[in-house]
């Protein structure tokens, strides 16, 4: 097949590549210019490259692709990236499902997020495909992006666009060159103490998403939201796999949600001020303090997706950042 794939030097483009390389597809990313990433993350790939943006629609080649692999996003929790989120999440989704629809392309596959779906605030409340559990007086500018993208995709999918949406949990594993989960598990995992929030998240190994990516490409249904999700565990838990797969004995300390939320609220105001990111965000604090625990049954009951062990994971997560020279 012929694939297109942005965000592809992403941790989850890293792997989605990997994988269509390793069945023979040929694969062409779209990258940044200047992008940091780009030579680590496809290095030993055989890859074409199309320099370009997302968020400026003539961007995209004018070529056919069987299949495509919308993964480029603005990951910030911080609302004074609320525009440039804005012209990747949404204008860039929006973009591409105008190209996809030339492309002849048999499969699209848009790269979403569980907190488009939905937050709980108790550890037993386990969400699937249909759920949307957060109280609709929390702005979570993140997910407000998020969920729009979604409704351009069901719309296009209305219009005859074969575009399928993926929610994968938190994505942990190698290949991670833009530290982005690195920067969860650092207090998680590292230092004399370990700082733990009090909620709890769905961590999942990165190349089960990307086998699932393939699978839904191959097998999903068009208009169809599937959770690409591993294993529902606290932070305090995620701590105690990682200092395990570390052989850390740093004692661990569990963070009051209450105190951290009027640090973020102290931070955000001056931060917006000054175009300074704070350390914490009000909305890193509503996401770190809630659950998002969810259900992979649609997709292995539709697609066959399974999700490998925690252990397993964080092993490959501890060799792969001593690999790559992060940790010591």
């Amino acid at each position: 097949m012929r694939c297109f794939v942005t965000g592809a030097s992403g941790q989850i483009g890293s792997g989605l590549i990997r994988r269509l390389a390793d069945d023979e597809h040929a694969v062409t990313a779209l990258v940044l210019p200047g992008d940091p990433w780009a030579d680590a993350a496809f290095d030993g790939v055989p890859v074409a490259r199309v320099t370009g943006d997302v968020t400026d629609a003539s961007t995209f080649p004018d070529a056919r692709f069987d299949w495509i692999f919308h993964l480029a996003a603005d990951q910030s929790f911080w609302r004074g990236d609320e525009a440039k989120q804005l012209a990747v999440n949404v204008d860039g989704t929006r973009h591409m499902l105008e190209w996809a629809a030339g492309t002849g392309a048999t499969s699209v596959v848009l790269a979403s997020s569980l907190t488009a779906v939905g937050l709980a605030d108790e550890p037993d409340e386990v969400m699937d495909e249909d759920a949307v559990a957060q109280p609709a007086s929390e702005r979570l500018m993140y997910a407000e992006h998020k969920r729009a993208g979604e409704r351009l995709a069901l719309a296009a999918a209305g219009r005859g666009v074969p575009v399928a949406i993926a929610c994968p949990g938190t994505v942990l594993g190698p290949w991670d060159h833009g530290r982005h989960a690195e920067q969860l598990l650092r207090p998680l995992m590292r230092g004399p103490i370990r700082f733990a929030p009090a909620g709890g998240v769905n961590v999942v190994d990165v190349r089960d998403v990307a086998d699932g990516l393939v699978r839904m490409a191959e097998d999903g249904l068009p208009g169809r939201r599937y959770l690409l999700t591993g294993h529902n565990l606290t932070y305090a838990e995620i701590s105690d796999l990682g200092a395990e797969a570390m052989r850390s004995r740093s004692p661990k300390i569990e963070l009051p949600s209450g105190g951290l939320r009027v640090l973020a609220a102290l931070l955000e105001r001056p931060g917006l001020w000054l175009a300074w990111k704070p350390p914490l965000t009000p909305d890193e604090v509503a996401v770190g303090s809630r659950y998002l625990y969810f259900s992979n049954a649609r997709a292995a009951a539709e697609l066959g997706f399974r999700a490998r062990p925690v252990p397993e994971t964080m092993a490959d997560s501890v060799a792969w950042y001593r690999a790559a020279g992060i940790w010591s």
